[in-house]
């Protein structure tokens, strides 16, 4: 448990290799860093990188404030500097989903774009809150007043409605509680600022331009319009690579993780040209597939 300048309390952990390429995974709206769970196990990705996951502040294990100056752009840049001071992390990769792609720009405006080296969204990132709107899909549109109200009596349904939409296939219930307690554990002034808080893009948008970007992207995502959001990641990155994934929803990382996981692996290795890995993620990836239908089963 981690403390940002603010005193606010920040949820981390590491695995792998601390002295290889850091990767640092964020998690989206109402969620928590078990949806990374896939990818904490991939034995290729932790043989080869510095993994490290936090919980945003209003999320999670985490602090949750809930007074609109503690959503404020530097603080949620100090949120991410903390922990990659406490893991030792230089330049790290980001690993954003959904809302945490916002977090880049954040980051890249309080501290430069060199802080970090590359960045992956998965799952219909919300490239900056300036963007959103553009990009919303129509029946994330629907949900978004029932989960931003800060009085509404229907939030169990709105949770439920939500957790649901991250998905394409029907989640098991044991699989739709994990979710939902993410959700529900939130207050609700957590998720409306961590949605309604304000940013400038312009730092981001004029500076960022040369960092490498993976987007890994399912075509049944209800959430985001794709295709827009790719477009402005072309328009604002040079060097920009696309996965669309059949048959997926918001959540590839967790819908498909071992597909996930390869192009997570695949691409930082070009990126950062580590050696020596991928025949260990090969037979990794063989221990893998036999333990994680054990360990979606129990979903």
């Amino acid at each position: 448990m981690l403390t940002s300048p603010d005193g606010t309390k920040i949820w981390a952990e590491s695995a792998g290799d601390a002295s290889k390429p850091a990767l640092v995974f964020i998690h989206g709206l109402s969620c928590t860093a078990l949806g990374w769970d896939e990818q904490f196990a991939d034995p290729g990705l932790r043989y080869s990188f510095h993994l490290v996951r936090y919980e945003m502040r209003g999320h999670g294990r985490s602090g949750k404030p809930v007074e609109e100056e503690d959503y404020e752009s530097i603080k949620i840049a100090q949120d991410f500097r903390t922990v990659c001071e406490a893991f030792g992390v230089v330049k790290p990769f980001t690993d954003a989903y959904a809302l945490a792609g916002s977090i880049v720009v954040d980051v890249v405006t309080a501290y430069g774009p060199d802080y970090i080296s590359g960045i992956i969204y998965v799952g219909g990132s919300i490239l900056a809150l300036h963007y959103h709107p553009v990009c919303r899909h129509p029946v994330m549109t629907s949900l978004f007043p029932v989960i931003t109200s800060l009085t509404s009596d229907d939030l169990s349904a709105g949770a439920e409605e939500f957790v649901e939409s991250c998905v394409k296939a029907p989640l098991t219930f044991p699989a739709k509680l994990l979710f939902m307690g993410g959700f529900i554990m939130q207050p609700r002034a957590a998720r409306y600022w961590s949605l309604k808080r304000s940013q400038d893009h312009a730092v981001w948008e004029r500076t960022a331009g040369h960092l490498p970007v993976l987007i890994i992207q399912g075509k049944e995502d209800l959430h985001c319009l794709y295709e827009t959001m790719i477009g402005i990641a072309k328009r604002i990155y040079d060097d920009v690579e696309v996965h669309l994934m059949n048959g997926v929803g918001h959540s590839p990382h967790f819908e498909s993780p071992m597909e996930t996981n390869r192009f997570i692996y695949d691409w930082l290795r070009r990126k950062t040209e580590v050696s020596g890995a991928t025949c260990n993620t090969a037979r990794g990836v063989l221990t893998y597939a036999s333990t994680l239908s054990q360990r979606r089963a129990k979903l």
